[in-house]
């Protein structure tokens, strides 16, 4: 919970040195694996699994299953409205992030597109109908995700407030 305290940009110079050493700099996977997890995540996921009945689990056990079988077969299916809330709030926070891309992406061809669209301006002319269309273009893959997840964004919110 203390680090959901902590600003992210307080950690760019820590996660940069941390890219740089694993030789991911100017690579996609430098913009993506360091924000597949995050403090929010774990203590979402946590409040979720806190909230299913524990006699859920005592069921399988008695049924012979083990504690991967009850987590495979019993608990993941269950959280799927949890993992599909949590994936699509994940990649809100990444596909919005300005500045990390902008510290660790030095080519033009690799650059996200909110990074992209600041490249649209220029120092003494700025042609805003481009990039008005280039952030239409950067909400349309928010806008489908959530159309497709809709379901489970709104099963999982509503769950994860109910105690068992």
């Amino acid at each position: 919970m203390g680090t959901l305290f902590i600003p992210p940009t307080s950690l760019i110079i820590p996660n940069f040195v941390i890219a740089d050493r694993l030789g991911w700099i100017d690579t996609l996977t430098v913009v993506v694996v360091p924000g597949a997890a995050s403090a929010f995540g774990v203590f979402f996921l946590r409040q979720f699994f806190l909230s299913i009945p524990r006699e859920l689990e005592e069921a399988a056990v008695l049924d012979g299953a083990n504690h991967w079988q009850v987590f495979t077969r019993v608990l993941l299916p269950l959280s799927k409205p949890a993992l599909a809330t949590l994936a699509v709030l994940s990649f809100l926070t990444n596909w919005n992030d300005f500045l990390w891309p902008v510290y660790v992406l030095f080519s033009p061809e690799r650059l996200t597109l909110p990074a992209g669209l600041g490249l649209l301006q220029g120092a003494y002319i700025t042609d805003y109908p481009v990039i008005m269309a280039g952030a239409v273009l950067a909400s349309v893959p928010v806008l489908v995700l959530f159309v497709l997840a809709q379901r489970h964004i709104i099963q999982g919110v509503s769950r994860s407030g109910l105690k068992g």
